[in-house]
């Protein structure tokens, strides 16, 4: 999937890749995964500073054969 504009992304808590061109924690790469709640974009469930441009869903988590992993909703909230 490729970047999209950040108006479309959704606004359910689910955890999506952002780019945020601003931002001063990624440096190199502007992107970080951020969740909409409150009214707002979160980070480490702190409101964000610098607003995301666009988003793209995340990947998939590896699957091991032994155990099956948390969804990405599940890994961000524990």
């Amino acid at each position: 999937m490729n970047w999209q504009p950040i108006e479309t992304a959704p606004k359910d808590g689910t955890p999506i890749l952002c780019y945020r061109p601003e931002v001063g924690f990624s440096p190199e790469t502007g992107i970080d995964v951020l969740w909409w709640d409150m009214g707002a974009w979160l980070y480490n469930a702190e409101p964000v500073i610098s607003q995301p441009t666009h988003w793209m869903p995340l990947p998939a988590a590896p699957v091991d054969d032994e155990q099956t992993p948390p969804s990405a909703a599940q890994a961000v909230r524990t």
